[in-house]
């Protein structure tokens, strides 16, 4: 599983402009032309341009090398080319018609639209095209091996709303199928694979928590995050206290978007105590990053736990490129964390990486 942030060609994002260094200016003359918002994606300037874009991005990073593995791919705020930003300028989230075009359109060129599975509503955001049903599903899949474990993999910025109390970034929909699957007993194993991480924060606009750097450079909560929204976390918290009352199962969470390895147990989120079954929450590592990639370069922050939960952190999270392997069996889920060092690897050494951290997680009586 990919998990976000396949594309990275910000269009109107304040922050990832300013640290392209030229913004939208400098990427016209990489690809050689500017989009046109009013015009259609396919069959018009906009599919030369976005495979000028996206194309590099994408083939190169995976190109044949997973020839032999099925690859699913979630999309995140930078699949719809814009970073989840919020000024009084602009907030680029929900996205808007072009955005959601362009992110379809890559994903229909690219990678992998979700296999059918009956047990996910058919009218999901992405499932259906003129009030018709489709095969496939662009934005809410299933990953699913017998009756042995199935992952859940959604993305939070298709639906997201900025409705303050009642705000949410699955739609409720979505939130209703993913909790029935979560209480559904016919499978052994239930994993959560959403966009965008539990556990930790890096002060993002368009995180769960409303956690933002202050002017002491540390994460806080006594200064209000612009645009944040209330009902945010409040989803967070129905979906955390749905995965940790999976009795008999191992409730685990599986992310991207923080470009960071790391792995926690989250004991509390706010009011709600997990002690009884913890959250085990997982920060896979990015395949690839570029230097000004990590939190700590572009928000000048690592990904710390938010002040909302109580988090015992088993790998705290490592800025390097990295994976994570998870072998399923009856009674246990055992995760093999795996990282490179871009400064100080050779990509050879990638042939015979071993795992920096392994971890057994055993299913709970």
């Amino acid at each position: 599983m990919a998990n976000g942030d396949h594309v990275y060609w910000d269009l109107r994002s304040p922050l990832t402009m300013q640290s392209l260094g030229g913004g939208s200016r400098r990427a016209m003359e990489i690809a050689g032309g500017s989009f046109d918002r009013a015009d259609v994606v396919l069959g018009s300037d906009n599919e030369v341009i976005l495979k000028r874009a996206a194309g590099p991005q994408i083939v190169s990073v995976y190109g044949t090398d997973f020839r032999s593995t099925p690859v699913f791919f979630i999309q995140d705020d930078h699949d719809y080319f814009e970073n989840d930003d919020a000024y009084d300028t602009i907030v680029t989230f929900p996205p808007d018609g072009f955005m959601t075009e362009m992110a379809r359109t890559t994903q229909a060129l690219y990678y992998p639209e979700f296999l059918p599975d009956a047990e996910r509503p058919r009218g999901l955001a992405g499932s259906t095209f003129a009030g018709r049903g489709l095969p496939v599903s662009e934005s809410f899949g299933t990953l699913r091996y017998g009756r042995l474990a199935e992952v859940l993999l959604y993305t939070v910025r298709r639906t997201m709303t900025l409705a303050g109390p009642s705000a949410v970034f699955p739609d409720g929909e979505v939130e209703r199928w993913l909790t029935r699957r979560m209480a559904a007993p016919e499978v052994t194993h239930v994993v959560n694979a959403p966009s965008n991480p539990p556990g930790w924060t890096a002060g993002k606009w368009g995180e769960w928590y409303p956690d933002v750097l202050g002017p002491d450079g540390h994460l806080t909560t006594a200064v209000a995050k612009p645009y944040w929204q209330a009902g945010w976390l409040k989803q967070h918290d129905r979906l955390l206290a749905a995965m940790s009352g999976m009795r008999g199962r191992i409730p685990l969470s599986m992310s991207g978007d923080l470009h960071a390895i790391g792995i926690g147990h989250i004991r509390r989120s706010g009011t709600l105590d997990l002690s009884a079954n913890p959250v085990v929450s997982v920060l896979t590592g990015p395949v690839g990053t570029s230097p000004s990639g990590w939190p700590s370069g572009i928000r000048k922050v690592g990904a710390t736990p938010p002040a909302h939960l109580s988090v015992d952190e088993r790998v705290k999270p490592i800025e390097e490129h990295g994976f994570t392997l998870a072998d399923f069996t009856p009674d246990s889920i055992t995760l093999r964390f795996f990282k490179w060092n871009v400064n100080t690897q050779s990509a050879e050494a990638l042939d015979t990486l071993e795992p920096f951290h392994t971890t057994e997680l055993k299913r709970p009586a």
